[in-house]
């Protein structure tokens, strides 16, 4: 057989099996898009009685009486800062819960909710009350995924309760998600996944509706990835890209793309650099690919199904998104990176740095140059959105998870640990 008949063969074969995947993944985001308007049809169809009972409950404990309150921290600073929790957006959701039938089966759609001013706990509580003032708004560019769980929760228990469970929930995936590394990876891996959370006031995400769902998705990724390290990960990256179209509402998006293919590096560590690096970027458009096809299959039906022109009204978001244009890209960056506690970031980089000087690793650097592109994501989103990243930096800040992450990961690869525990072992053995 000829060269070029091999060649010819192997094209084929290369086209047959791209084709494949993507019919798989096209499959795949129908029954998505599927299960998510059916999701919010059952949400729909909870009785009004028991969320109602458990809203007003919510709203007689206090719970959400103020828009941005601190968690944990509290002092006499009204600015936002990396310890304030998201309730405006909370008692919008809840807000949205409340008001999902009033419209009929368009509720689901457009999302209707009751609105006063810009005092989101204010509006719920003026809605509870019964009050004839302000107007019916809708929010009908997003999926808006939490308010249907959401309001499913809410035919069953409190907003407080919801809180815990919440944190419950994403603290027995953390934990899961650590021992899985410990196990499938190592411990420093699993070391450095806990330090770059806590570097972004990871309980903060914890308990809020609006912040919690990119972490749950993130962390869901992670697992997926230490179970099934194998599999074809296109598919798994196109799933997490529009769920998180589902559940987010642009809060950090990008950081279920950055730690998932960080932790998909720490688990090929024999990848050769290039093969690394392409296999990277393939999995990094799958994720784009999930990501933007849901915003627009959300757009579509609703426009199709209701009569609203939500393209006109993402076009119109998008204009005030980049109004500014790239006078906002230094203030995004710079007011980002003020937030994060950078400065125990960088004595963790130092120290991994100085171990590497000390037990350096021979092959660490083909490992450690596929998880320096990945801490450039936050950057890249920070110069895509910059208005809205600066606007919002009390919390878009937390998108440099990934950058700490990859840096981290970069830094420990150069270090042969077992070499570097050998030495210490002699210095200890020498004192005694």
């Amino acid at each position: 057989m000829s060269d070029n008949s091999e060649l010819s063969i192997q094209k084929n074969l290369i086209n047959k099996t791209f084709l494949y995947k993507v019919t798989r993944g096209a499959v795949l985001f129908v029954a998505l898009v599927a299960a998510y308007l059916l999701l919010g049809l059952l949400a729909w169809c909870v009785p009004d009685a028991p969320v109602h009972r458990h809203v007003e409950q919510t709203i007689n404990s206090c719970d959400l009486q103020d828009d941005y309150t601190k968690a944990i921290v509290r002092d006499k600073c009204f600015e936002l800062d990396p310890y304030t929790m998201d309730n405006f957006t909370d008692a919008l959701i809840i807000n949205q819960v409340v008001n999902l039938r009033s419209e009929g089966l368009k509720g689901i759609l457009l999302l209707p909710r009751h609105d006063e001013g810009v005092v989101q706990c204010h509006n719920l509580r003026q809605l509870m009350a019964g009050s004839e003032q302000g107007v019916t708004t809708h929010y009908a560019r997003y999926w808006h995924g939490t308010t249907f769980v959401a309001r499913l929760l809410l035919a069953l228990t409190s907003y407080s309760n919801i809180r815990f469970f919440l944190y419950f929930l994403s603290s027995s995936l953390l934990l899961w998600c650590l021992l899985r590394l410990w196990k499938r990876v190592g411990k420093v891996a699993a070391v450095v996944l806990a330090f770059s959370l806590l570097s972004v006031n990871l309980f903060v995400m914890q308990f809020s509706l609006q912040f919690v769902p990119v972490l749950i998705i993130t962390l869901g990724g992670i697992l997926w990835l230490t179970y099934h390290p194998s599999s074809d990960g296109e598919l798994l990256f196109l799933v997490l890209g529009s769920l998180t179209v589902f559940f987010d509402l642009i809060t950090v998006p990008t950081v279920a793309l950055g730690l998932p293919l960080v932790i998909w590096v720490a688990m090929h560590p024999d990848h050769r650099p290039w093969c690394g690096l392409c296999t990277l970027l393939k999995l990094g458009l799958w994720w784009v690919a999930g990501y933007l096809l849901t915003w627009m299959a959300k757009w579509g039906i609703t426009t199709l199904f209701t009569g609203e022109n939500v393209f006109a009204d993402a076009y119109g978001q998008s204009r005030w998104w980049t109004d500014g244009g790239s006078s906002y890209i230094m203030q995004a960056l710079s007011s980002n990176l003020a937030l994060l506690h950078y400065k125990y970031v960088v004595l963790a980089l130092f120290a991994l740095l100085a171990m590497a000087v000390i037990s350096p690793r021979g092959r660490g650097w083909k490992q450690a140059v596929q998880y320096l592109p990945l801490a450039l994501i936050p950057f890249v989103y920070y110069v895509v959105m910059a208005h809205p990243a600066f606007n919002h930096a009390w919390f878009n800040y937390r998108a440099l998870l990934t950058a700490v992450a990859a840096l981290l990961m970069a830094a420990a690869a150069m270090v042969d640990w077992p070499n570097l525990l050998s030495k210490s072992q002699e210095l200890r053995n020498k004192k005694h």
